[in-house]
């Protein structure tokens, strides 16, 4: 090396160049002299700096660093100096490694000399690498699945803790070893196979068996992900699930699903949605829809139509907020439309956990007994109807016809001793002819019964008018009303009509009127008020008299029973309030009863609008 070159200026361009900083600072830390390489690594050109401190440019995190190597000074030449960061002009940072020197005893330096090196290249790969390997041993180790790495010959390098759990090794146990120590034989050429696309680069999932340190075999789900570089294998990733529940579940999937597809009665699995997952073939030939058709679906879509109860709907959904079984009868229709009814066991099927992972159903149809209790109940009603129009025949005959039969054999009796030029021959006579007119309507009447029971009828055929069978009831007990003096007021207008049963309507009129008369109070004149009102959509006639009263505390309950006479005293069999309330609900009707002892007793009948 020439003088030359050991020239103040040859090493003044040496410090100058070097991308190294070098520094030069006072024992208190104020720069005395900064090279040029300054304004490269921290934007600052070098006179900025000088009579500065470095205090005020490093990291607050990192100035006790540095102020622990400015100590060590005092008492050791050199110092090294870990990272630390330096900001720069532009306020980001820099991270820097220095070494400090000691020349205060250098009169040309008189001051520590710092050489720092720009190390944020480093610092960030380092911490690139660091997340890399961060997130690298969180998927291996967190991954819900067994995670593992093997090298290109199939050795174990790292396991997460899933794998260990499976094969009941530790993960020193398994680390280092060939991965054939840990399968079942039978699956040796499936994973060599895979191994062998893994040289290629090549990704495989495959299913296979593994064996664990006790000899518990279990079924696991492998995907084998190369990883290469350069077309060369350098590591193969493995997740493997294991499916064993699985496996075991699908087969006694696969034995129940064989015994259903035999069974005589329909089979639904659904899953927890309660979509169709399996039906046997009994269910395809019962609702004509083959298994894809059905599959995806849930049982509503397919077989519920207009006529299906929405209350066994909500009832079936139910199972899905409380998953505990049920059984129900629901109208279903089948593929071609035809309406049928299914009988269904429903019960939830729990997993390990508790959940409900799907529905079982069994289904039978049940439409042939269905139809029989539909004609068993017709046949009842219609057995109840003819019983109930028997009674009413029977009473109308005991009942009706004993007033006018009466009149006529005590008229007869009157004119077999009376000369016809008595005055009251004639007058006899005509109440004689009245008398028999009313009994031949009588007759009428129940001669129509008779024909509106063989045709099946329910009483409702022809128009009646009120206010004519009213006259006609008053008419025909005329001779009682004038006996005792009663008072009847009728007020019910001419086009009060219904459509109805013509002997039902006067038999109605005629026990009410009787009733009246029978049970009037004797300490005074008996009034009668046969009166019509409007309440809404019903039509009301009021039977109204101040006759005895009755105790409807004592006897309201048994007051339109059979047979449920109130007073001992009077004759009557106790049938004819009975036989009201039966005739009027047979007209579609009600009846309703106010009265008090001593004051009097007032009916109130109501009907429709719609059926007059």
């Amino acid at each position: 090396m020439t003088k030359e070159m050991l020239s103040p200026e040859f090493y003044q361009t040496l410090v100058r160049r070097s991308t190294t900083l070098i520094s030069v600072v006072e024992v208190s830390g104020v720069y005395k002299y900064i090279s040029d390489s300054a304004h490269k690594i921290t934007g600052y050109h070098p006179e900025e700096l000088l009579g500065k401190t470095i205090m005020e440019y490093v990291h607050s995190q990192d100035l006790q660093t540095i102020k622990a190597a400015f100590d060590k000074l005092r008492t050791t030449h050199d110092v090294e100096v870990p990272l630390f960061r330096f900001r720069t002009k532009d306020s980001g940072w820099r991270w820097m490694e220095a070494t400090l020197s000691n020349l205060t005893d250098d009169p040309q330096v008189n001051g520590y000399v710092i050489e720092a090196r720009d190390m944020t290249g480093d610092k960030k790969a380092q911490h690139t690498l660091e997340r890399g390997q961060n997130f690298y041993n969180s998927i291996l180790q967190k991954h819900p699945d067994a995670v593992f790495t093997l090298t290109p010959d199939g050795i174990f390098e790292h396991v997460n803790d899933h794998i260990c759990q499976i094969l009941s090794y530790s993960k020193a146990e398994i680390i280092g070893d060939h991965f054939t120590k840990f399968i079942a034989t039978s699956f040796f050429f499936e994973a060599n196979k895979a191994i062998s696309r893994a040289h290629n680069c090549e990704q495989t999932s495959l299913e296979g068996k593994v064996v664990n340190k006790y000899g518990k075999v279990r079924t696991l789900n492998f995907d084998l992900i190369p990883v290469c570089t350069d077309h060369t294998l350098t590591s193969i990733l493995v997740i493997a699930k294991d499916i064993s529940a699985e496996k075991i579940a699908l087969k006694e999937l696969e034995k129940l699903s064989l015994i259903a597809s035999k069974a005589v009665s329909c089979v639904v699995i659904t899953d927890a949605a309660g979509r169709m997952e399996w039906v046997n073939g009994e269910f395809t030939r019962v609702t004509g829809y083959s298994m894809l058709e059905a599959l995806g679906k849930k049982p509503g879509e397919l077989l519920q139509g207009p006529e299906t109860d929405q209350n066994a709907i909500q009832e079936m959904k139910k199972i899905f907020y409380h998953h505990e079984p049920i059984s129900l009868e629901i109208l279903n229709y089948r593929k071609n439309g035809e309406k049928f009814w299914f009988h269904m066991d429903i019960s939830p099927i729990f997993n390990d956990e508790g959940q409900v992972s799907q529905y079982f159903a069994i289904q039978y149809d049940v439409s042939e007994r269905k139809e029989a209790e539909k004609k068993m109940l017709l046949l009842s009603e219609d057995l109840m109807r003819h019983n109930r129009e028997l009674q009413q025949f029977n009473y109308i005959v005991s009942h009706n016809l004993r007033a006018p039969v009466a009149n006529i054999v005590g008229l007869v009796s009157l004119l077999e001793h009376m000369d016809e030029k008595n005055a009251n021959f004639v007058k006899v006579l005509t109440k004689l002819r009245q008398t028999s007119h009313g009994l031949d309507m009588v007759i009428r009447d129940l001669d129509e019964i008779l024909s509106l029971r063989d045709s099946n009828n329910s009483g409702l055929s022809e128009v009646v008018c009120l206010n004519n069978i009213c006259g006609e009831v008053v008419h025909s007990l005329q001779d009682r009303i004038e006996a005792t003096g009663a008072e009847i007021y009728e007020n019910i207008p001419a086009d009060v009509c219904i459509h109805g049963n013509r002997a039902y309507v006067y038999s109605i009129f005629h026990n009410l009127l009787s009733n009246s008369i029978k049970y009037r109070d004797l300490e005074r004149q008996l009034r009668i008020s046969i009166s019509y009102k409007t309440e809404g959509d019903q039509h009301v006639i009021i039977f109204r008299d101040n006759g005895m009263g009755m105790d409807l505390q004592r006897f309201g309950n048994s007051l339109f029973k059979l047979y449920g006479k109130f007073d001992k005293k009077t004759e009557g069999r106790g049938i004819g309030l009975y036989m009201v309330k039966a005739q009027i609900e047979t007209l579609g009707g009600s009846i309703n009863v106010e009265s008090t002892p001593g004051e009097g007793t007032t009916f109130y009948l109501r009907f429709n609008k719609e059926l007059f």
